[in-house]
């Protein structure tokens, strides 16, 4: 492969994702030798969990640059350009740069077979290398034990939190997923937990290790962290870290409160555009609904993958939606539309209509034109297409 259009290379790279999450990380031993025979960065954090780990890197990331650290960030998935999972200094890297490092892992990984999350996350390892960064963030894709970012020894380890996702890979209780979760901790270094409720697989772990561990609740508290809109359980996590890396003084409440993040409980005119996907993240969907939509009819715009658990997550939100838009995003592994309809109808007593795509449904939602509230849930997908959907109809300003 030898193209200078990130198109085709995303093209290229995506050709094993259907498998992702069957191979080991010993097959990458020889790439991880060339590539890792020198630190890419002064100092590397990794998170891990179930939720909030883009929201606590994104935190950590604006926490860092604000005492002009150079920093690395790497997060996934993304909503518009794959650019966007690989940030120096808070600006994506290049399309050139990009293919400039997939040609070099195309060079050095000989008969190795990858998938799409490993060239990702090996591109981010030689750019930040290349870049000479201070700290390098990288925010685990999935589980821990299996993930390529799991190559590293980071520094800093944080696991947000463990909850129930991703069943088929990662184990079928929270204390098996944590297991897989945890696997990120390194002896003798830090880790941090941010949840106060951890399973007793990831606490063995950790007391297993000589590394200082520090837990949400124990070590460091939410209630001193004013966040704005994002995970307040993020928000401590992330100044937790910051504290390990520098002893620098800086107006945590100032920079948090300026933080967004695009598809995070993200406000834009009657609509709310949030990326949860599952119990734990659609739980905390409802906490912002109840706390900022007081007395509003809420409608829900939903379109799922066909893995998660719909009918749980229709159980956890259908109290507070008074009618539904289910709908398909652009992908194979979406949930029909027609069938995302029939189990809401079966679940709840509010009315449903499908619409074929996301495009459709944010038309249909803008068409009734009143004051209803509309949230836009359920995967990236979703919220990606319904984000260029409502710019495109003027709505909003991308």
């Amino acid at each position: 492969m030898n193209s200078n259009s990130l198109v085709d290379w995303l093209e290229y790279i995506n050709l094993n994702r259907s498998e992702e999450g069957q191979f080991g990380l010993k097959r990458l031993e020889p790439i991880k030798n060339l590539v890792l025979d020198s630190p890419i960065a002064k100092k590397v954090v990794v998170i891990g969990g179930t939720n909030g780990k883009g929201t606590t890197a994104e935190f950590l990331n604006n926490l860092l640059l604000q005492s002009d650290f150079k920093v690395g960030l790497y997060t996934s998935p993304h909503l518009f350009n794959f650019n966007e999972r690989i940030r120096i200094s808070g600006l994506p890297v290049s399309d050139l740069d990009i293919i400039k490092a997939f040609k070099e892992i195309e060079r050095i990984k000989g008969d190795v077979r990858l998938t799409y999350f490993d060239y990702a996350t090996i591109a981010a390892f030689i750019l930040f290398k290349k870049n000479s960064i201070d700290v390098a963030i990288l925010e685990i894709g999935l589980g821990g034990r299996f993930d390529p970012v799991n190559l590293l020894d980071p520094d800093i380890s944080i696991l947000t939190n463990v909850e129930l996702d991703h069943q088929k890979w990662l184990g079928n209780t929270r204390e098996e997923i944590g297991e897989e979760k945890s696997a990120i901790f390194r002896e003798g270094k830090t880790i941090i937990m941010g949840a106060t409720e951890m399973p007793e697989t990831v606490l063995q772990k950790a007391e297993g290790l000589n590394s200082k561990t520090l837990q949400l609740g124990l070590d460091f508290f939410e209630d001193e962290i004013k966040g704005n809109n994002l995970n307040k359980e993020s928000a401590a996590c992330s100044v937790a870290a910051y504290k390990e890396i520098t002893d620098q003084q800086i107006n945590y409440k100032e920079i948090l409160e300026k933080t967004s993040l695009l598809g995070r409980c993200d406000v834009k005119g009657r609509f709310i555009l949030d990326v949860s996907h599952n119990l734990a993240s659609v739980r905390n969907l409802v906490s912002f609904i109840n706390k900022e939509c007081k007395g509003k009819s809420i409608k829900a715009i939903i379109g799922l993958m066909q893995d998660k658990d719909i009918i749980g997550i229709i159980k956890e939100i259908k109290h507070v939606i008074s009618e539904w838009y289910a709908c398909s995003p652009d992908i194979d592994r979406a949930m029909p539309s027609a069938d995302l309809k029939e189990l809401i109808l079966n679940e709840t007593l509010s009315k449903a209509e499908a619409f074929e795509s996301v495009d459709l449904a944010v038309k249909e939602a803008i068409k009734e034109d009143n004051t209803d509230i509309v949230i836009v849930f359920g995967s990236f997908f979703t919220v990606s297409e319904a984000y260029e959907s409502l710019s495109k109809l003027k709505q909003i300003d991308l």
